[in-house]
């Protein structure tokens, strides 16, 4: 009952998102107290309401940016913001990018709606399906003269939905990245004999485990040559950091083919119609900077890849929603779950939850 009830409130903010919109009006969707709606609220989806409908009005702030020619200004106002200087200062800490960069780039961010059902590829739908048909159709378009393209694919489970639908073009070569980047420590050499070190300790396997499972995997990428390099990844952090991995690892060793991101909207079971050129120059600086050290990269980036690595330098830390609602729940049989219907944005699997409640509620 409560999940439905929640849904209601997400359908009137959706729909209401352009007017004043207060704790109250939306409690009364659900019979609720405001207070009580507010304490609910935020032990469902990990976050305040205030919090959830400033990001809902930013994204659909970004989505008039894109589409339309409306003035930044009339945008900022439609939004609820008093002056354009406080729409981009507040369009900027959520994204990484001033309104106005974004509308000139439209690059690629996360979708913020919340929804809690499976993501696309456990789905299977023929509308997803039809648009990785139609992305592949017009990467493959745009070359002038038959090129050697590979597809790389956010783990063998995005692969192996890729070989069941029939998504695969034969003339080109299809790998997974078979990584948890998000998981543990990581070598400023990527691939590395230290890197592989460093990693199968991090995901609590042996080396040759790892090399078996990532390495060989990835094994057309190391021997043979391409002009042309696809990323499929989502928009949520376990994605983005391993999408950061890849880019760099391609500046690492000089790539200069061309590289394109096809990205997913894991929260709206949705692809991007659109594969986005991705300059991979800077991500090496990215990588060693966020995943390796743990600290902010002051490269510019895309907004999806910005507001993955927000959540990814916090997401262990007490102040963590994660964090908070293990901590609440523990000795809940159903907590693993309930962590990957709360938390879609963190993308996070099984096992990393299994680690985390391990953590915490050892403590």
């Amino acid at each position: 009952m409560m999940q439905f009830e929640f849904e209601k409130a997400i359908q009137y903010v959706e729909a209401n998102l352009e007017n004043d919109l207060t704790l109250n009006d939306v409690a009364q969707q659900c019979n609720y107290s405001p207070y009580h709606f507010s304490v609910l609220f935020h032990q469902y989806f990990g976050e305040t309401m205030k919090s959830y409908i400033k990001k809902r009005r930013l994204t659909r702030a970004a989505e008039h940016l894109k589409h339309t020619e409306t003035t930044i200004l009339h945008i900022a106002v439609k939004y609820g913001y008093s002056s354009q200087e406080a729409f981009s200062r507040a369009f900027t800490d959520l994204f990484g990018i001033t309104p106005h960069k974004y509308r000139q780039t439209q690059v690629p961010i996360q979708e913020t709606n919340q929804k809690t059902s499976p993501q696309w590829y456990e789905k299977g739908s023929e509308t997803m399906n039809d648009t990785i048909k139609l992305l592949q159709e017009k990467i493959e378009a745009k070359a002038k003269y038959p090129v050697n393209i590979l597809h790389i694919l956010n783990g063998s489970h995005m692969l192996n939905k890729f070989k069941t639908h029939k998504l695969m073009n034969s003339k080109a070569t299809y790998v997974s990245f078979n990584e948890a980047m998000c998981w543990g420590e990581a070598d400023p050499q990527i691939f590395s004999q230290s890197f592989i070190e460093k990693r199968a300790t991090s995901l609590r396997t042996t080396e040759e485990g790892y090399r078996g499972n990532v390495i060989e995997a990835l094994k057309p990428l190391f021997e043979e040559k391409f002009e042309i390099i696809v990323l499929w990844f989502g928009d949520d952090m376990f994605c983005q950091m391993n999408l950061i991995t890849i880019a760099a690892y391609l500046e690492q060793i000089g790539y200069n083919g061309d590289v394109l991101f096809c990205m997913a909207l894991e929260r709206t079971d949705e692809m991007l119609d659109e594969a986005y050129e991705l300059d991979i120059s800077g991500y090496l600086e990215v990588y060693k900077a966020a995943i390796v050290n743990r600290q902010k990269p002051a490269s510019q980036m895309m907004p999806v890849t910005y507001q993955a690595i927000n959540m990814y330098l916090t997401y262990r830390e007490e102040k963590s929603p994660i964090v908070k609602y293990i901590r609440g729940h523990a000795g809940d049989e159903n907590l693993i779950n309930s962590l990957l219907k709360r938390f879609p944005e963190y993308g996070l699997g099984d096992l990393q939850y299994h680690w985390m409640i391990q953590e915490h509620q050892s403590l």
